[in-house]
């Protein structure tokens, strides 16, 4: 019997996965963060990947690159499947401080945390899994169709699992 891998999804800075099919979504975030948003009822995923917590003064029109646009995005395209917000649960990741000058703001990355937390939590959708913070970047794999979320460090070599 043959298993057939799923496809692989890579998110970038600015991207975002609200597709019906089931992938294995990744992306490497540092102080940008990544909200993974599962279904456990219907068994579906949404991704994103976003860089800064809110647009400037105007600059609204690329909806994946601010965690405000992203994550009422990606909440919606998911509640357009299923309105339950008990039937979700969330993972978020990322907001590091991976900028070492004097001059590096390493408040991004606090800030693109707080507001994936806070749009959440008002969405009444559960956080059931953070790694944020710290000073290095992490790779996130997420499968969509079974929830299961994997990270880490970038650069660390994953162990073999038995």
């Amino acid at each position: 019997m043959s298993v057939t891998a799923k496809p692989r999804k890579f998110l970038r800075p600015g991207d975002f996965y609200v597709g019906s099919q089931a992938v294995r979504a990744e992306t490497l975030v540092g102080s940008c963060v990544t909200v993974c948003l599962y279904n456990a009822k219907q068994r579906y995923g949404v991704m994103n990947h976003f860089l800064l917590a809110h647009p400037a003064e105007g600059k609204a029109d690329d909806v994946g690159r601010y965690g405000a646009t992203a994550i009422s995005y990606i909440i919606s395209a998911a509640m357009n499947r299923d309105s339950d917000p008990t039937h979700y649960r969330a993972s978020v990741f990322g907001g590091a401080a991976v900028l070492k000058t004097d001059l590096a703001d390493n408040h991004i990355g606090d800030a693109n945390v707080k507001v994936a937390i806070e749009m959440l939590q008002r969405a009444r959708i559960r956080v059931v899994h953070r790694e944020i913070g710290g000073t290095r970047g992490r790779r996130v794999t997420f499968d969509t169709e079974t929830g299961e979320t994997t990270c880490r460090f970038a650069g660390d070599i994953p162990h073999k699992q038995r």
